[in-house]
């Protein structure tokens, strides 16, 4: 019998005498732990439930076998010292944090280190909070309590499991799940034909507690251009609403799942002609931002070539393209000067913030347009030119806050980051708020040095 000491693949070769010979490719694998962790508490709370770990690992030699774990700063308990290690082979511990709690664990099994085994614990709040959700550039959704008056050392976020896609723009919570609105890889414009098989969006729904994961509507290999853009979810219409990048909103139940994209099963449910609006402040190419409805108008954001926000009615939609005679809606638009990306309505407070991709700024007003006051102007890592630049497009507001995703510029080269941005306090990266009650609030950070697209909050404590 052959023993390897390397894992890996190799080529085995049988020899026969006047019979030639066969070969076949033989993986031999490294061994690997598997980690589990039982506690009594069907979930786990933090500074409360005993957590303990368990180790599966093949030894059939019976070699010496070493352990070195390592848990998050503030986890206690007699198996592990004040820096958050151990050496038992099963420790017992409780959690000191709130959110996701990765664990790492080496093996020496005979004085071979075995590859590192990394676990992701989920440590709940004793209470029901609402949720924060946000989809991080390059990474994966992520959720994070809305507690007040705690720690916020100890309040860390919870990583969904799910990757956040390309450009995930909009983020929406309805019912009980999370909405999330991919524009795919390519948001701005593309020449022809390339942008016809481009397309590579995603409307999909995440679970609040991260177990499911289901595709509404996908559009890979289609036109880039038809990619979903910016999203909204009628909780009272049960239907489904997305922006396309330039030309119109399109619609879907909201119980529709797993569906490849086509304009002959999706047809367009207003276009950017189908409005008294067009020639009026909408024009053909107008970049699309968000959408919503409020007191029983829609509202619709557009930059680029003619920019604002265009309220109409249903009646106002004429499912045809304008003529002469048809009416400018009788809502009227606001910010026209402005080229607004994204937007969240306060409705406790009766204001419109948004944010402006011309001037980049957060900008706050009342329902009307008046009243405009700047709230944040920091320097934006933007993506897109400056005709198509997303800016800011994650904002939420819950009865406190208003939140936004904020990208901001890297350090100057040979530039220390902390010394960088202990300077330019503002200049950091992250999901910023402020108070919705202060006439000139302060900008805070939420969530520091994150990198996001859509934000959203699920109002029911969970």
């Amino acid at each position: 019998m052959l023993f390897r000491s390397e894992s890996g693949t190799y080529t085995v070769t049988l020899k026969a005498d006047g019979a030639g010979e066969v070969k076949k490719k033989l993986m031999i694998s490294d061994i690997v732990p598997v980690v589990k962790y039982t506690s009594a508490d069907p979930v786990i709370i933090f500074n409360t439930t005993q957590v303990l770990f368990s180790v599966m690992l093949e030894n059939p030699e019976n070699k010496t076998v070493s352990f070195s774990w390592q848990f998050p700063a503030g986890t206690k308990g007699p198996d592990v010292d004040p820096k958050g290690k151990s050496i038992k082979e099963a420790p017992s511990v409780v959690f000191g944090s709130i959110g996701s709690q990765i664990v790492s664990l080496n093996v020496n099994i005979g004085g071979k280190e075995l590859a590192p085994v990394m676990v992701n614990v989920r440590v709940n709040y004793p209470s029901p909070a609402k949720t924060l959700y946000y989809a991080v550039k390059g990474g994966n959704i992520m959720a994070k309590k809305l507690i007040e008056g705690i720690d916020p050392a100890v309040n860390n976020s919870f990583d969904m499991g799910y990757r956040s896609g390309k450009h995930p723009i909009t983020l929406q919570f309805s019912g009980d799940w999370l909405y999330v609105f991919d524009a795919g890889t390519r948001f701005t414009y593309v020449a022809e034909p390339l942008y016809l098989t481009s397309g590579d969006g995603e409307i999909f729904v995440v679970s609040p507690d991260g177990a499911r994961r289901e595709s509404v509507v996908e559009n890979f290999g289609g036109d880039t251009f038809l990619d979903f853009y910016y999203g909204y979810v009628d909780a009272e219409k049960q239907m489904i609403y997305w922006a396309d990048r330039r030309e119109g909103i399109l619609r879907t139940p909201v119980t529709t799942r797993n569906k490849k994209f086509s304009l002959a099963e999706f047809p367009y449910w207003i276009r950017n002609n189908w409005l008294g609006y067009y020639g009026e402040g909408i024009g053909w190419g107008n970049i699309n931002g968000t959408i919503t409805r409020y007191n029983g108008l829609w509202w619709w954001a557009k930059n680029s070539t003619g920019s604002g926000i265009f309220r109409f009615s249903e009646s106002d939609n004429l499912g045809r393209a304008k003529v002469d005679g048809d009416l400018v809606p009788a809502a009227g638009a606001i910010h026209q000067s402005f080229g607004i990306r994204a937007f969240v309505i306060d409705e406790i407070n009766k204001k419109l913030y948004f944010s402006d991709s011309r001037y980049k700024m957060i900008i706050r007003s009342n329902l009307d347009g008046t009243g405009i006051k700047i709230i944040d102007r920091s320097p934006f890592d933007g993506e897109g030119g400056d005709s198509e630049a997303l800016f800011v497009t994650g904002m939420a507001t819950d009865e406190k806050y208003l939140y936004w995703a904020y990208r901001g510029p890297q350090p100057p080269a040979g530039t220390d980051p902390e010394t960088y941005y202990s300077a330019n306090p503002l200049h950091r990266s992250g999901i910023k708020r402020i108070r919705l009650t202060d006439d000139t609030p302060v900008v805070e950070y939420f969530i520091p040095g994150v990198e996001a697209y859509g934000i959203a909050i699920d109002a029911k404590p969970r």
